[in-house]
């Protein structure tokens, strides 16, 4: 129905309409009469004529209404009206803006706004996108996936009609008529349905053969993502998943082909940017989809760092929230987070221990990965709605059968993985390989359940490795700072007549960049290093064990030799044989590892 378009009629039968609502429309205006003396005088009302189309439940006294207005020269408008403003000043307001006017009194607009509400239908809003547990659907800002797994278009109005339930109405305000130039939705508006022409089993296939075994990793962690609800009701924890290495190795492509299943909000929020207050309430607006907080680095704000913290077992923050109750409501963090950076966020143990971590250290791709991430690339603008809606219709399967699953997982896991593994770890692992084990064969997931199985469980070693490893270089880096402070490591002088390069522990160069690099002679760093640890009771490595973590090509910050035949020592002319690292510009000097050392 074109609600628009359908014009408001003029009474058939005046007379009945006045004795029955105290008023008659004519001329696409109301009127009513009066005894003036021993004459009925007719009294023009106002220059318009409206009907409210919807009554909008949202479970408080101030709920609104969907009103068309339409003018006696024939314009129409639709305007959104709160239960509040249904008064004759603060709905003249209203009134105006559509340059409509009253000239009735209190009374006469009470008794129309009654006839109003005779014929309303009542539709339900939809606040938070994504799963509605109320209603049993899947919400976008254009359409719903209902309990019965079909997809319903919004109207004009912003109206959802249920073809299985005729008195099932949603009420989606993004795509309404009366917010059409609202900016306040503009969020909102980007969370929508884009149907697409690949179903899940095509997109996973590109989407692994295009990001390999981050791929597969990342195809479960939508799964869960898109149930995220049921996870936390039955294990109580949500992971988070961060991206790390440099640029140009395939992070943000990998999440935005993951985004693009929920339209077009793919870009993501850079973290350093973000309040918590902002960054806790966008969370908030949407159940069961992804978030990408992006850039998350040593900087990051100490109280988003909280709000992860918080997120992880899916507690939220207080916020004041001006309503007809006066209740403190809770912002709850009801969705997953993915998050990226070129570093690991070392500074923080009880953040990284609640994620899992995907490393990205190869910007060469096959001519297979890039085939497929060309095809992906080809679709994406047509959207990936139906992969996602393809997750959806086996919600109660996966609801019904998960915590049994995770469980078998568990004790499976125990069994495979003989490493000293903390038992959060474990239980991620676990949590990854569900899905796989729970949909494989209904969904055709483009993996067998071994093979996933083997990526997990290698990127759970590869991380509690790379988790080591960060902490022992942590500790160097920390002894290296407090040796230079102290005056123990003496840096590299130079002048026309001598230098201290015999004495001398590190020195300070630029690139031609102008970014500065760091130069230390390890030999003669170490003494001090085993010195600092046993003071601090610290396990300190081999000298040899130290030399191979440091230059490590994992480890981003060292400088590769590219001199020939001199191995993994650069040789300075002026400072000699030393290994090189690059150093971050802080507000006291330089960092290394988030390590400042003060020179």
């Amino acid at each position: 129905m074109d609600y628009l378009k359908e014009e408001i009629p003029d009474s058939q039968n005046p007379d009945e309409e006045l004795e029955l609502y105290g008023f008659y429309i004519y001329g696409s205006k109301y009127f009513t009469k009066e005894a003036k003396g021993k004459k009925t005088v007719k009294i023009e009302l106002s220059n318009f004529v409206a009907q409210s189309l919807f009554h909008l439940v949202n479970g408080t006294n101030n709920s609104k209404r969907i009103i068309k207005i339409q003018r006696r020269t024939g314009e129409k408008y639709i305007v959104e009206v709160q239960s509040s403003e249904m008064k004759l000043d603060a709905f003249e307001v209203i009134l105006k803006s559509v340059q409509c006017t009253f000239f009735g009194n209190n009374y006469q607009l009470k008794r129309i706004f009654g006839h109003w509400m005779d014929f309303e239908v009542q539709a339900n809003v939809i606040d938070t996108l994504g799963w509605n547990k109320e209603h049993q659907i899947y919400s976008f800002a254009n359409a719903v996936f209902s309990s019965k797994n079909k997809i319903l278009q919004v109207n004009d109005v912003g109206i959802i009609d249920d073809p299985d339930n005729e008195k099932q109405k949603y009420y989606l305000p993004a795509f309404g008529m009366a917010h059409i130039n609202n900016p306040d939705f503009d969020g909102e508006r980007k969370f929508i349905y884009i149907e697409g022409k690949l179903n899940f089993e095509q997109w996973s296939k590109l989407y692994f053969e295009a990001f390999e075994a981050n791929g597969g990793i990342a195809i479960l962690y939508l799964i869960l993502s898109v149930f995220w609800d049921i996870v936390f009701e039955q294990v109580g924890f949500f992971p988070f998943l961060f991206l790390f290495g440099a640029y140009g190795t395939g992070k943000t492509t990998l999440v935005e082909n993951l985004l693009r299943l929920f339209g077009k909000d793919y870009i993501g929020i850079p973290l350093n940017n973000a309040t918590q207050v902002g960054l806790s309430r966008t969370i908030a607006s949407r159940n069961n989809s992804i978030f990408y907080l992006k850039e998350y680095t040593q900087e990051t704000d100490e109280a988003n760092q909280d709000l992860l913290l918080t997120a992880y077992d899916g507690s939220g923050r207080a916020t004041g929230v001006k309503s007809n109750d006066n209740k403190t409501r809770v912002a709850m963090v009801k969705s997953s987070i993915i998050l990226d950076g070129n570093h690991l966020p070392t500074q923080k143990t009880a953040v990284l221990s609640r994620m899992v971590l995907l490393n990205f250290e190869n910007n060469k791709f096959s001519d297979a990965q890039r085939k497929a991430f060309d095809e992906l690339e080809r679709n994406h603008d047509k959207g990936f709605g139906k992969v996602l809606t393809d997750i959806l219709q086996h919600r109660e399967h996966f609801r019904k059968h998960f915590k049994k699953t995770f469980d078998e997982n568990m004790k499976e896991i125990r069994e495979i993985i003989k490493a000293d593994f903390a038992e959060r770890t474990l239980k991620h692992v676990a949590l990854l390989l569900t899905p796989a084990k729970l949909l494989i064969k209904k969904l055709q997931l483009p993996f067998s359940f071994n093979e996933i199985t083997n990526i997990v469980v290698d990127n759970a070693i590869e991380q509690n490795r790379l988790l080591k490893q960060t902490d022992e270089i942590t500790i160097f880096w920390t002894a290296f700072a407090w040796g230079v402070k102290h005056g123990n490591l003496i840096e590299y002088k130079r002048d026309e007549v001598s230098d201290n390069r015999k004495n001398s522990h590190f020195n300070i160069k630029w690139d031609e960049s102008k970014e500065p690099i760091l130069q230390i002679k390890l030999p003669g760093i170490f003494p001090e290093y085993v010195r600092y640890c046993k003071n601090n009771g610290q396990r300190f490595l081999d000298h040899n064990s130290l030399k191979m973590l440091l230059t490590s090509k994992s480890y981003q910050p060292f400088i590769p030799n590219l001199q020939k035949k001199r191995g993994d020592a650069y040789t300075d002319f002026y400072f000699g044989s030393c290994y090189q690292f690059r150093l971050q510009s802080s507000e006291n000097g330089y960092s290394i590892n988030e390590v400042e050392i003060n020179m």
